[in-house]
C-alpha cells in the first residue's frame, strides 16, 4: 500500500509538472489566455489523472469508510429493534409473574383466614367441650355435697329424734338403743326422702 502511495504522488508531481513543460517549450510571449491545444490537452490528461488517482487513494477509502459506517449503522438500529423486543418481552413476563405472584399472595392470604377460623372453631369447640366438662364436674361435686349435707342432715334429725324421744321417754338410753334407733330413723328418712342420682 505505502509502494502505490509512493507511485501515485510521484505520477501526480509528473503531471502537475507538465503544463509547466509545455508552456516552457512554448516560450514566446503568447497571451496566456489564449486557447491552445497541447495545454488543454495536457490539463485534461492532468485532470483525469488527478481524478483517477483521487478516486483510487482517496475517494475509494472514504466511500468504503462510509459504506462500513452506514452498515453499522443499520447494524446499531437493528439491535435496537431487537434490544426493544426483547425488553417488551420480558416486561411481559415479568407482568406475567407479578400477577401470578399476587394471585399466589392472595390463595396463601385466604388459605390463612381459613386456618384462623378452623382454629377459632376448634377452640371454640374445645372451649364449649371443656365448658360441659366443668359443668359435669360441677353437677358431680354438687351431688356429692348434696349427699354429705343429706347425710349430715340425718344424722343431725337423728340425734334430735334420739334426744326429742329421750326427754319424752324420761329415761336414759344405751348406746345400742341408740344406734339401733339411728339406724330405723336414718331408714325411715331415706324412704320418706329419696336421693336423686
Amino acid at each position: 500500500m505505502l509502494q502505490w502511495n509512493r507511485i501515485a504522488v510521484g505520477v501526480l508531481i509528473l503531471l502537475m509538472g507538465m503544463p509547466g513543460f509545455a508552456t516552457a517549450a512554448e516560450s514566446s510571449a503568447k497571451n496566456p489566455l489564449d486557447p491552445n491545444l497541447v495545454n488543454s490537452v495536457v490539463t485534461v490528461v492532468v485532470f483525469l489523472c488527478l481524478l483517477g488517482v483521487l478516486y483510487r487513494f482517496a475517494w475509494g477509502p472514504i466511500q468504503k469508510s462510509l459504506k462500513e459506517r452506514e452498515e453499522l449503522q443499520f447494524k446499531a438500529l437493528e439491535d435496537a429493534r431487537l434490544a426493544r423486543e426483547e425488553a417488551a418481552a420480558m416486561r411481559k413476563e415479568i407482568q406475567s409473574l407479578m400477577a401470578k405472584a399476587h394471585e399466589d399472595i392472595r390463595a396463601m392470604m385466604e388459605e390463612a383466614r381459613r386456618d384462623a377460623e378452623a382454629l377459632r372453631q376448634r377452640e371454640k369447640e374445645v372451649g364449649v367441650k371443656e365448658a360441659e366438662a366443668e359443668r359435669e364436674r360441677a353437677k358431680r361435686e354438687i351431688e356429692a355435697a348434696k349427699e354429705v349435707a343429706l347425710s349430715e342432715i340425718y344424722q343431725k334429725a337423728v340425734d334430735l329424734a334420739t334426744v326429742m324421744s329421750a326427754k319424752a321417754i324420761s329415761r336414759t338410753i344405751t348406746p345400742e338403743d341408740h344406734q339401733r334407733l339411728l339406724e330405723e330413723s336414718v331408714a325411715e328418712l331415706v324412704s320418706t326422702y329419696p336421693t336423686r342420682a
